[in-house]
C-alpha cells in the first residue's frame, strides 16, 4: 500500500466530525474583532476606502447576476452524502460495538448547517428508521403516546431534528425532557439525535441531565470553502470557468493550472473574510457565494463540449465583499424577541410563533414583513426561519443585546 505524503497527511478531510469540545470557528472572527454592535459590523464588513479606486477591473454597472439556470449548474444545492460518510466513518467504533455503554450519540449543529438532511441521509445509508417530531399540538399537551409509539420498536433510530421536540413554553418542554431521560440512560436502545446549537444551548438549561456525547461537524475555513465549491463544478461541464474578484481580477478559486507558478498571479481574500462572516457554517457560506458571483452580458458560461472550447476559459466575476448586499442594518429592540424566538426552535410558523411571544397577532405578523423586507428572515411554505445571509448579523445582535447564543 502506497504511503500517503507528508501533504496528505497533513491536510484536513472536507468533512470532519468532531467532539463539540474540539469545534472552532474559523480564525479572528467577525465577533471578536467587533465589539460595539451591529452598527460597527456593518463597518467592519463594508468599510469606506481611505483612498477610492479609480480603475477597477469591472464595475458593477458592467456585470449582472449569473442567470439562475447556470447557477444551479455552478453551485447546485449540496450534496450531503460526503458529509454522511464522514459521520459513519467518525462512528464506526461506536457502532462496532454491540452494547456501547453510550447508547445514544448527540450531533449538534449551527443553523444552516444541514445536519437534519445529513442526519437523514446517513439513516438511509445505514438503514436506521428515522423518527418524525411531535406536533406543536402534542407538545403542549404534553402527550406522551408520540414517545411510547415510537420507543415500543427498538431497532436502531435516528431523530434527525430534537429542537422539533420542544417548545419555550410553559407546557412546552415535558416531552423533550422524558425524551432526553430516556435516550440518555439507554431505555430507547441504539440511537442517534441531531440538534440545532440554539436549541441546545437552550435545553442544557431547561434540562438537568447528563452530558451526552457531542459531536459537530467542523467548520470550513477558507481553503475548506474552496474545495467545497470547486467541487460543485468538477466534471460537471462547467470546470472551465474561473473565478476571479471583479475590482482587482485577483483569482478567488485556485488559478488554473496553466498559471500555477506565475508571480503575477494573485489570490483575493474574498474566501478568508467569508469563512469569518459565515463561520465556516456551509449553507451560509452557500448562499452568500451564490449571491455574490456575477458575470459580463456578452461572457458565454456555457459548458465545454470539446478540447478547444476547454483552452477558452470563462470567467465568473466575484462582487467585491463591500458590494455585496445581505441584509440592511437597522435591527431594533424590539426584533430581538421574535429572532431570538425563532432561532431557538430553528424556525416557527406563525400561530405558534404568537404564542410564544408576548405579542399582538397583528405586531408578530408586522415584524416579520418588515424583517422579510430586509432580507433577514425567509418562509419555506407555511415557516419563518432566519435567512442564511441575514444569520450572522442576527447572531451578533443577539450577543450584544444580552440574549442567549450557541456556542458556534
Amino acid at each position: 500500500m502506497a504511503t500517503p505524503s507528508q501533504t496528505d497527511q497533513e491536510a484536513p478531510p472536507l468533512w470532519q466530525y468532531v467532539p463539540i469540545a474540539d469545534y472552532r470557528v474559523p480564525a479572528a472572527t467577525v465577533e471578536n474583532k467587533v465589539k460595539t454592535g451591529l452598527s460597527a459590523l456593518w463597518r467592519h464588513l463594508w468599510p469606506t476606502p481611505a483612498q477610492p479606486q479609480t480603475s477597477p477591473l469591472k464595475t458593477e454597472d458592467e456585470l449582472r447576476l449569473v442567470p439562475k439556470a447556470q447557477i444551479e449548474r455552478i453551485v447546485p444545492a449540496p450534496d450531503w452524502q460526503p458529509a454522511a460518510a464522514a459521520l459513519d466513518d467518525t462512528l464506526a467504533g461506536w457502532l462496532d460495538t454491540e452494547q456501547s455503554a453510550r447508547a445514544c450519540i448527540f450531533v449538534i449543529s449551527p443553523p444552516h448547517g444541514g445536519n437534519s438532511d445529513i442526519l437523514t441521509a446517513w439513516a438511509g445509508n445505514r438503514g436506521w428508521r428515522v423518527v418524525s417530531p411531535p406536533s406543536p399540538e402534542q407538545i403542549l399537551a404534553r402527550d406522551p403516546v408520540w414517545l411510547a409509539d415510537w420507543s415500543r420498536d427498538q431497532s436502531f433510530w435516528v431523530l434527525p431534528n430534537l429542537e422539533r421536540c420542544y417548545l419555550r413554553h410553559a407546557r412546552g418542554l415535558d416531552l423533550a425532557r422524558h425524551l432526553l431521560d430516556h435516550a440518555c440512560a439507554g431505555s430507547l436502545g441504539r440511537g442517534v439525535i441531531g440538534c440545532d446549537s440554539w436549541a441546545w444551548a437552550f435545553l442544557r438549561k431547561a434540562w438537568n441531565g447528563p452530558e451526552p456525547p457531542l459531536l459537530a461537524l467542523q467548520s470550513f475555513d477558507p481553503q475548506g470553502l474552496a474545495c467545497w465549491f470547486q467541487s460543485f463544478i468538477a466534471g460537471s461541464g462547467m470546470d472551465h470557468l474561473v473565478f476571479r474578484q471583479a475590482d482587482n481580477g485577483k483569482y478567488v478559486l485556485p488559478p488554473p493550472e496553466s498559471a500555477v507558478g506565475d508571480e503575477s498571479v494573485e489570490t483575493s481574500d474574498f474566501l478568508r473574510i467569508l469563512a469569518e462572516h459565515s463561520r465556516g457554517i456551509p449553507g451560509i457560506a452557500h448562499a452568500i457565494w451564490r449571491a455574490s458571483l456575477r458575470t459580463a452580458p456578452d461572457e458565454t458560461l456555457s459548458e465545454a463540449t470539446t478540447n478547444a472550447d476547454q483552452d477558452r476559459r470563462g470567467t465568473v466575476w466575484v462582487a467585491p465583499w463591500r458590494q455585496i448586499r445581505q441584509t440592511a442594518p437597522g435591527l431594533l429592540r424590539e426584533h430581538a424577541a421574535p429572532l431570538h424566538t425563532l432561532l431557538l426552535h430553528a424556525g416557527l410558523i406563525g400561530s405558534v410563533l404568537n404564542q410564544l411571544l408576548p405579542l399582538a397577532t397583528i405586531s408578530v405578523e408586522a415584524t416579520l414583513a418588515c424583517l422579510e423586507a430586509a432580507g433577514l428572515v425567509m418562509r419555506r411554505e407555511s415557516e419563518w426561519l432566519i435567512s442564511p445571509a441575514g444569520y450572522p448579523a442576527i447572531r451578533q445582535f443577539l450577543r450584544d443585546d444580552g440574549y442567549l447564543t450557541d456556542g458556534f
